[in-house]
């Protein structure tokens, strides 16, 4: 087959020897660049964190520091190749002064020599305040020295017949005083008493009632003067008591006493009484001393004495009632009754019938009783 005639190649001009390749930018290079400074960076995060996890030195093991005194723990920690930093102090109510409480790694983990472990020390047991039991129950000062970081010491029974059983009558430390937490508190205990009945004082003379309540071991109360009155008892006599004998007793329930003023007399006469010779201080003291008759020649009518008395009113602190009274034959009769602190001399001038007695009291107490 007969191809037509070829056509010339045109061929591309060649560069001149003398000329310039056109120069790149410096930003064609910032990939690189960046890439270069990435392996850097996660080279030096690889070293520091392979010096982190696994510094230089053989593994060894912490040893167990808690409940060891610091000298005592920086001798084990040289002695097994690693260092102790304190980080805190805390109060321990079991653990001494200087006594280590806590410690990080834990004994027993695995350490490469020269670690440094993180301690806490104690700064001892705490002092509190001892608080009062006295007059509680053995289980109410259990649970109250409980509360105070205290303990229960020797509880000792010891006998009275006036308190119930099983209330703190001592203890030592006294309270308020400051002692180391967890210390032991001694109690005193009463062992208490039997039940007590009210004995029987009625007929008894006051003395002698006194006197067998002491031994009785019960508490007597109030005291109350009955007035006088036909065919009553012999003055000083117990006519009635409250509670009545034979009835149960509290602990410290006392019992009040009904007591006899006696009965009135039978008028005697008496011989006139003579003129009153008595200086001024005799007439200041207590006894009774007689006033001049309003008739000297004859005697009194019927018994009666005119007298004058000085009375020495008991001083007190604060102003109470004080009451005189004077009892004779003709009955009961109020000679002073006030509001007054006492201390001063009361001088009266009486009418006595037959037989009498003044009698002086304070606060509705009798506490005083004076023959006429």
């Amino acid at each position: 087959m007969n191809e037509g005639p070829r056509r010339p190649r045109r061929r591309r001009p060649r560069p001149q020897a003398g000329a310039r390749r056109s120069a790149r930018h410096w930003t064609e290079y910032l990939p690189w660049i960046a890439l270069g400074v990435f392996a850097v960076a996660v080279a030096v995060v690889i070293t520091l964190i392979s010096m982190w996890l696994a510094p230089a030195g053989r593994p060894v093991t912490v040893p167990p520091f808690i409940g060891m005194p610091f000298n005592q723990a920086e001798a084990l920690a040289s002695s097994s190749h690693v260092g102790l930093r304190v980080v805190a102090h805390r109060n321990d109510f079991h653990a001494p002064k200087d006594v280590i409480i806590g410690q990080l790694p834990s004994a027993g983990e695995k350490v490469r020599e020269g670690r440094v472990i993180d301690i806490i020390l104690s700064d001892g047991v705490p002092l509190v305040s001892v608080p009062n039991v006295s007059n509680m129950s053995l289980r109410d000062a259990k649970l109250t020295l409980s509360n105070a970081h205290l303990t229960i010491g020797t509880v000792t029974q010891t006998k009275n017949l006036d308190i119930i059983a099983g209330q703190v009558l001592n203890q030592r430390p006294d309270p308020f005083t400051q002692v180391p937490a967890g210390s032991a508190v001694d109690i005193q205990v009463a062992s208490g008493r039997p039940q007590m009945y009210a004995p029987n004082f009625v007929g008894l003379q006051l003395t002698v009632a006194k006197k067998a309540a002491s031994d009785a071991h019960v508490a007597l109360g109030t005291f109350t003067a009955m007035p006088l009155t036909e065919g009553a008892k012999p003055k000083g006599t117990i006519v009635g008591q409250d509670p009545v004998p034979g009835t149960a007793l509290g602990a410290k329930q006392k019992i009040a006493l009904q007591v006899s003023s006696g009965g009135p007399e039978s008028p005697t006469p008496l011989p006139t009484p003579v003129q009153d010779q008595s200086s001024p201080a005799e007439s200041a003291s207590l006894s009774p001393s007689p006033l001049p008759s309003p008739s000297p020649i004859l005697p009194s009518p019927a018994g009666e004495r005119t007298m004058r008395v000085s009375i020495a009113l008991p001083k007190s602190d604060t102003p109470k009632p004080v009451r005189v009274v004077l009892q004779d034959a003709a009955g009961s009769h109020t000679v002073f009754d006030q509001v007054t602190s006492g201390g001063i001399v009361l001088t009266v001038d009486l009418t006595v019938k037959g037989s009498g007695t003044l009698e002086t009291y304070v606060d509705g107490k009798l506490v005083t009783s004076t023959p006429l």
